[in-house]
């Protein structure tokens, strides 16, 4: 079983699994008796991730929000529609809070691991402004960023589908390049039973190129329901990982 106190989840797009994984692994936690809970720090658009993890986990896994937005989007593009800013020292601060409560908390990010959460401003901006200076230097804080910040191990979600190797590959080495404490990818939606190539070759493949491992296969789920989700969280052999925290 995964023995990590504090997990960041993220994928290699929006779509792939994300909240299913999260799911799964909250409640294998449970089932073991452990305090735990879900952070969604950033959702956009409808209907709302919060929602569907309340539904995956039989409101029996906590789950906690800082920010929401409308327009399914970016946040930083999210946030701005309905002017408003993302601090992400409250983000920060709200998933630090949990370690005190739980014995487990899995932060879930939002899309892939280099969407864009907010525009931080240089410390000499305020300097610039009252100045003849340049216009205040600014640059795009990414989900990567946010892991990194939290120093939580990451595990990176993708799909089984054709363009996943390429999507995977790109999204991990990125993740190396920000320095990140790569877990292991997981494969979301995995039928065992497919005669096709690309599913039936792809986490090789991919961890053959990375180095990376896939620490799990997740079943392909018909029907999303607590009910499934609890049985596969059950069933599911995880890879065991020993992560100091």
């Amino acid at each position: 079983m995964f023995s990590a106190s504090t997990l960041f989840i993220t994928g290699t797009d929006t779509g792939v699994g994300k909240s299913l994984f999260s799911a799964i692994l909250a409640l294998s936690f449970f089932n073991q008796g452990k305090k735990v809970c879900i952070s969604k720090p950033i959702q956009t658009g409808s209907p709302k991730d919060t929602d569907l993890l309340a539904e995956l986990t039989g409101n029996k896994i906590p789950n906690f929000n800082t920010y929401s937005f409308s327009l399914p989007a970016a946040p930083v593009v999210s946030a701005k529609q309905e002017n408003k800013e993302i601090s992400i020292e409250k983000i920060i601060s709200d998933i630090k809070s949990l370690e005190e409560k739980y014995d487990c908390v899995i932060v879930e990010g939002i899309g892939g691991i280099a969407v864009p959460i907010t525009e931080i401003r240089d410390q000499r901006s305020e300097i610039r402004e009252n100045s003849h200076l340049p216009s205040p230097i600014s640059h795009l804080y990414l989900v990567a960023d946010l892991i990194k910040d939290l120093n939580y191990p990451v595990v990176i979600v993708a799909s089984p589908l054709l363009g996943t190797l390429n999507h995977s590959v790109l999204t991990i080495e990125f993740a190396k390049q920000k320095r990140l404490n790569i877990l292991g990818f997981v494969i979301s939606g995995y039928n065992e039973v497919s005669s096709d190539p690309v599913i039936k070759t792809s986490p090789d493949v991919i961890s053959e190129i990375t180095k990376i491992k896939c620490l799990m296969k997740v079943p392909m789920v018909k029907k999303m329901s607590f009910e499934s989700i609890n049985l596969i969280s059950k069933s599911i052999a995880f890879e065991e990982i020993n992560v100091l925290t």
